[in-house]
């Protein structure tokens, strides 16, 4: 009698992870020694199969597959990449819809720059392609864009970006990571061409995470989550065999065999069952002719079970697995693999209690920090862009002051004063006085080290003390500093207030240009 389960679960296992990335399949052909070695042979086939796919010791192409099968076989992943893609296009909280060219408002010629910024915008449509540049560079690391340039009423232009494959392209570098040829920086090697495709430095944008050759070693996945996300692949793919195989209710039959003994009994209890079985229909296309056929046996299949004469025939019921819905070993990989890629679990809806201001304040903290350096990673490629564009329309992008700006990042005026709130409970815990005594502006001075300006700024932000300051002394003061939580908290106010002052400073006397990014739904 054929091993049913083995043959379902190999036809299971094809249909998972069945060749799409390794080019091969499992065989559903159920083989003689298949009869002794059970589900291990399978689970040896299914393993081999993924081995080739997520292995440690990879090539640059490899690392690519690895992250492209997180992508599409862990929801955990990819709803990491779609949130950091997101907030990376269009901020973290009360955003602009998408990046900006920003100029001084007093240059010249700033309705000529805008009128070329919008005209290469709505050709190339690039503030649309802007999220799946942002999402591939974060998985990949390395996103490559030709450049297509078209003649209109005799002016030269970018027409549109074209989507390179990532693993084609080649950096035309020698070993110490120098271009050979500043003129020919890149290079396509495909499978149907003998010789490899060169571009011109001006052909090709690359977009890249770091300062290396290539960006792949700074993916969001080139760390541990890779081997947490291919366990918790396996583990998933082990629930589902488990609920397949081990929680189904059965029933047994006890079925009177008489005075029959040995293989007559088991016969006659074999064709006891086949009766009972549902029966399918199926018609040949060609000939016309009919047969009958029984369902293919599941693990839920109902067993019989043979008994003497002077023995009650009866139906027992075989309840499944009690222990079947004990997942703590898939969450303890799925805590483990959003720690890896830094992705907050409020912000995918995996984690309780997440409606308080400060506990979302300190969230944004410390993931816009992974978001605005992953924003940074566009700039460089986004200014080679217009920088072309620029000079095709003749003016010279370094005569002048242009910068590109992505939206702000978790740095509202209400995260300031929830911020200001909690360092100030803290430095009240360790000096066990009430909260009030210690107000904003000896926050301010003795603790973030703001001068007068700074202080007057930033005073108007955090809610204002009726008290009077206390003036603690130094000890005091460089006791509470010392405290690793209220360090902890300095260090995140700091980088807030500090990242707002930049960016005002950044964009003072200067007019954003470029047309708006164009809503779309993506799934």
């Amino acid at each position: 009698m054929e091993n049913n389960f083995i043959q379902l679960v190999r036809k299971m296992m094809t249909k998972f992870i069945g060749g799409e990335q390794s080019g091969d399949k499992l065989s559903t052909e159920v083989r003689p020694e298949d009869y002794s070695t059970g589900f291990s042979s399978v689970f040896k086939a299914w393993r081999d199969s993924v081995k080739d796919i997520l292995t440690t010791d990879a090539t640059r192409s490899d690392k690519y597959d690895q992250y492209l099968y997180l992508d599409r076989n862990l929801a955990e992943a990819t709803a990491s990449l779609n949130i950091y893609a997101d907030n990376v296009v269009s901020g973290t909280v009360d955003g602009d819809d998408s990046y900006y060219v920003y100029v001084d408002e007093e240059n010249q010629d700033i309705a000529e720059l805008e009128k070329i910024i919008e005209d290469v915008e709505a050709k190339t449509k690039i503030k649309d392609q802007i999220w799946d540049i942002s999402r591939d560079l974060i998985r990949d690391g390395d996103v490559f864009r030709e450049v297509v340039i078209e003649k209109e009423d005799g002016q030269l232009s970018i027409s549109k970006l074209k989507s390179l494959p990532t693993k084609e392209i080649k950096a035309n570098v020698d070993d110490r990571g120098a271009f050979k040829d500043e003129k020919i920086p890149y290079f396509q090697v495909t499978d149907d061409s003998k010789d490899p495709i060169q571009f011109d430095w001006w052909r090709i944008i690359h977009f890249k995470i770091g300062s290396d050759v290539y960006g792949v070693d700074r993916s969001l996945f080139a760390n541990s989550s890779l081997r947490i996300g291919r366990q918790l692949i396996w583990v998933n793919e082990c629930l589902v065999l488990a609920r397949l195989s081990r929680a189904w209710q059965r029933n047994a039959y006890m079925i009177d065999v008489g005075k029959l003994s040995g293989q007559d009994a088991f016969d006659h209890v074999r064709k006891f069952m086949n009766n009972m079985k549902t029966k399918k229909v199926i018609a040949n296309s060609t000939t016309g002719r009919t047969s009958i056929i029984d369902n293919p046996p599941l693990p839920d299949e109902d067993i019989g079970i043979p008994v003497g004469e002077n023995s009650k025939a009866d139906v027992k019921t075989i309840s499944g697995d009690t222990n079947i819905g004990n997942i703590d070993d898939v969450k303890y990989l799925q805590n483990g693999f959003l720690i890896a890629t830094t992705t907050p679990k409020a912000y995918i809806s995996l984690e309780e209690g997440v409606n308080g201001k400060a506990t979302l304040g300190q969230i944004d903290v410390q993931f816009a920090r992974q978001v605005r350096r992953r924003q940074q990673s566009l700039i460089p490629g986004l200014r080679a862009f217009y920088w072309l564009a620029f000079k095709l329309a003749g003016k010279d992008p370094d005569a002048f002051k242009w910068s590109i700006v992505f939206p702000e990042l978790a740095t509202t005026d209400e995260m300031l004063k929830w911020e200001m709130v909690r360092i100030k409970a803290e430095i009240a815990r360790v000096l066990v006085v009430d909260v009030g005594v210690v107000n904003n502006e000896w926050v301010l001075r003795e603790l973030l080290g703001f001068d007068d300006e700074e202080v007057g700024k930033y005073q108007a932000i955090a809610p204002v003390d009726s008290q009077d300051t206390v003036q603690l002394p130094p000890e005091l003061a460089s006791m509470v500093r010392r405290d690793p939580e209220i360090r902890a908290m300095l260090y995140d106010f700091r980088d807030v207030v500090k990242g707002r002052a930049r960016r005002e400073e950044e964009l003072r006397n200067k007019r954003p240009l470029g047309i708006a990014r164009e809503d779309h739904v993506r799934s």
